[in-house]
């Protein structure tokens, strides 16, 4: 059949028919079809759309996603073979019905959704699946394992890679000042992060605010040699592609499978080559592990899965009660991180960052044990990692050294106390919407600034947080909501009054 082509980004692999073509290849809106481009061999599996008027007949349709699959253009000639049923749908219900796959059968659903080959109806089904039934420890491997095989992978041909993820829900870019402590210690570190989902900044999204993020595999793998350590955005490359899809299912739904991200994180961490992680489980009440029951067992099958693919994984449960560092949003979160490691202050999120680091440093026998800490946080206040992030800046394009130069948002809000009192509690949920409504982290100057943290008393008059926001409407919208939904509660240090 002849290629029309359709300047169309559809989100999906769409092949529009003629009633008439689709009637003799036995198709039906919905069904599926395998096209082969004649002059490259390259092949693609498609969604077909049927019309009476778009096409003629002997003639395809093709959208801009299949487009560039096959690499074709107007005019071009293509073979077009209905696939059929896929075994695949007969695994889902399975799994829909309560029952345990098989390697096999997670393997053939994996690649299938790596090839596009289901739709998003069909893959939504199977992520529902696992959310409702979940998944035992052998699927969870199995998972992780059919991830790893359908994606790209690094290879390191000497060095030690490590490498460290947190499950999320807290503020702090620790990876930011992580990375360059490890790689000041000959360590290969190739960061590959998220941008935020739910989160004020995602920490692609702040080390975007200082260098490029969007890297391919080759300048990945050539900086992490030469300096020792990156931090890319994990999107911009298709080290695990399905599960990239899978992303993409769950965050409409807000669904976060417990064995899903297991694989998913593991995964991720196999293609790059680590061999050595550390994985941060926050708890807290406003992050996404709720209780340290929860935790611990997300903790064991990170060990048993991590041992089952070669790695080497220890999973640290930390304190999700608070905010880690006093920043919410892009830049202000990458400001933050440069401030701790030029040694203008250390908190909680310098502490975190240095606990983290120093149990990497154990691991591998960089340090003695029980002595990681004091190693990362003496290469901390050295100014040897600041220099390490500084070479990480520049080889990833980077202009900006020096956190004084990190760009500020022109409008502000100051929130302060109105009577005496002692901070009880802080919502993190709430401070980081607050921030969201703001702009971040599409907006990168945008978030919010604090300045007490729990425990700490404060007078009527107090600077208690700021807002950052790049236009006035944001800024008065995040006003509103902070003024209606105030994310402090206060203890009041008078009690009673008798008179």
């Amino acid at each position: 059949m002849k290629v029309k082509t359709f300047p169309i980004n559809a989100g999906k692999l769409v092949a529009i028919l003629h009633k008439i073509d689709a009637e003799e290849l036995g198709v039906m809106a919905g069904d599926r079809v395998e096209i082969v481009n004649k002059n490259n061999q390259k092949t693609c599996v498609a969604v077909v759309d049927i019309t009476n008027y778009a096409v003629v007949v002997d003639q395809v349709g093709l959208f801009e996603e299949v487009i560039e699959k096959l690499k074709v253009k107007n005019g071009n000639k293509v073979n077009i073979t209905p696939t059929g049923q896929l075994k695949s749908l007969d695994y889902i219900k399975k799994k829909m019905n309560g029952e345990s796959l098989t390697f096999e059968e997670i393997s053939t659903i994996v690649k299938d959704i790596s090839e596009d080959r289901l739709s998003d109806i069909e893959a939504t089904a199977f992520i529902s699946a696992i959310y409702m039934r979940g998944m035992d420890i052998d699927e969870t491997i199995s998972m992780t394992k059919s991830l790893i095989n359908e994606g790209n992978k690094i290879e390191f041909k000497k060095g030690i890679v490590v490498d460290k993820h947190s499950v999320g829900g807290v503020n702090g870019r620790a990876t930011m000042i992580i990375t360059p402590i490890i790689a000041s210690t000959g360590l290969l570190m190739p960061k590959t992060s998220s941008r935020s989902i739910t989160s004020a900044a995602g920490t692609a999204d702040s080390m975007e605010v200082l260098a490029e993020v969007c890297l391919n595999v080759d300048k990945i793998k050539k900086i992490t040699e030469n300096v020792g350590g990156v931090i890319a955005w994990g999107g911009a490359v298709d080290l695990a592609p399905a599960d990239d899809k899978i992303i993409k299912i769950e965050h409409p739904l807000s669904i976060d499978p417990e064995g899903q991200v297991i694989a998913s994180v593991l995964a991720k961490k196999a293609s790059v080559g680590s061999k050595y992680v550390v994985i941060d489980l926050p708890v807290g009440k406003y992050v996404k592990i709720k209780d340290k029951d929860t935790a611990i067992r997300m903790a064991k099958k990170f060990v048993q899965v991590g041992k089952e693919v070669g790695m080497k994984i220890e999973a640290v449960i930390t304190n999700g009660e608070e905010p880690c560092g006093m920043a919410f949003g892009s830049a202000l979160e990458a400001k933050y991180a440069l401030e701790v490691l030029e040694g203008k202050r250390f908190d909680n999120l310098a502490q975190k960052s240095c606990e983290l680091s120093g149990a990497l440093l154990e691991m591998v026998g960089k340090a003695q044990h029980g002595k990681g800490f004091e190693m990362a946080r003496e290469i901390l206040e050295s100014g040897k990692a600041l220099e390490k992030f500084k070479e990480m800046i520049k080889a990833q394009g980077g202009k900006i050294y020096s956190s004084d130069k990190v760009p500020t948002a022109p409008y502000t809000k100051e929130f302060k106390a109105g009577a005496d009192g002692v901070i009880d509690e802080l919502n993190t949920k709430l401070l980081t919407k607050i921030a969201r409504i703001a702009g971040s982290p599409s907006n990168k100057t945008a978030g919010l600034m604090l300045y007490k943290l729990v425990g700490e008393k404060v007078k009527e008059g107090d600077l208690l947080f700021t807002i950052h926001a790049e236009n006035k409407e944001k800024l008065i919208a995040a006003e509103k909501f902070a003024y209606k939904n105030l994310p402090f509660s206060f203890k009041r240090i008078i009690l009673h009054t008798i008179r």
